[in-house]
């Protein structure tokens, strides 16, 4: 079965209000006409992620760092991976160590697009699973840390311009993402109802075949992501006019 996702309560935390709001004077503006416009969008969209690690009052935010996810389901993989994995209680960590490589605006196609790196992004809540890995039947529910080391991550955000109040706001519809991870960590407490020996073994055939179990469910990996990237960017677009953000 292919790799599915849902991130359940649509992170309802996030939702987006439509309240104008200013940008925090700390994060930079960028100028359209620019010459160096997409050098301006790397360095601003880098010191806006870095620094949701603590709340932002002007925006109505709180910290992304840990980020809390009620539900994460990462469906079945087509290859080794033939088992479903329910997360919940999920807290994100690193998301805002994000180190952005290179952005830029595509004002026809309406698209931002981004590449970053994020040193370490570690999963960390309880977890449920039932089914095969690597032919291994495997089977378990209990605490689990997913650590995706120097996670590079290409970012395709499509965006459309609404009016509010004689104002031009932007609301992201649609966010793509591709990860590659160098290194990803599992590690999965109480298996087997909790037989340490069985269980040291399966974490261990995980781990010496990571880049193979972690193919498998890219996926939902990468659906997931680009739902919660989603969410993030629409607690801040629908509510700074565009003229906010951009100078001319």
């Amino acid at each position: 079965m292919i790799a599915t996702f849902v991130v359940a309560a649509a992170l309802l935390a996030l939702a987006p209000s439509a309240d104008a709001a200013k940008l925090p004077n700390t994060w930079g503006r960028c100028r359209k006409s620019d010459k160096d416009f997409a050098e301006c969008i790397r360095k601003n969209v880098e010191l806006a992620i870095n620094s949701l690690n603590k709340p932002t009052p002007e925006l109505g935010l709180s910290t992304f760092d840990p980020l809390d996810i009620p539900e994460l389901y990462i469906g079945a993989g087509k290859g080794p991976v033939n088992v479903a994995q329910h997360f919940k209680k999920v807290k994100l960590y690193g998301l805002t160590n994000a180190q952005v490589i290179k952005s830029n605006m595509d004002w026809d196609k309406k698209m931002l697009i981004s590449e970053s790196i994020n040193p370490n992004l570690r999963l960390q809540g309880d977890y449920t699973m039932k089914g095969r890995i690597l032919l291994l039947p495997i089977v378990g529910d209990g605490p689990c840390n997913v650590t995706l080391l120097n996670m590079k991550i290409t970012h395709f955000m499509s965006f459309d311009y609404i009016e509010r109040r004689g104002k031009t706001y932007m609301k992201v519809t649609d966010f793509r993402v591709t990860m590659n991870p160098e290194k990803v960590i599992f590690k999965f407490d109480n298996l087997f109802n909790g037989d340490k020996e069985l269980g040291d073994n399966i974490n261990q055939v995980l781990n010496e075949n990571s880049a193979e179990v972690f193919e498998d469910v890219r996926d939902g990996y990468e659906k997931s992501f680009g739902l919660i990237f989603k969410d993030l960017a629409n607690r801040v677009l629908p509510k700074v006019a565009v003229k906010d953000i951009f100078l001319d």
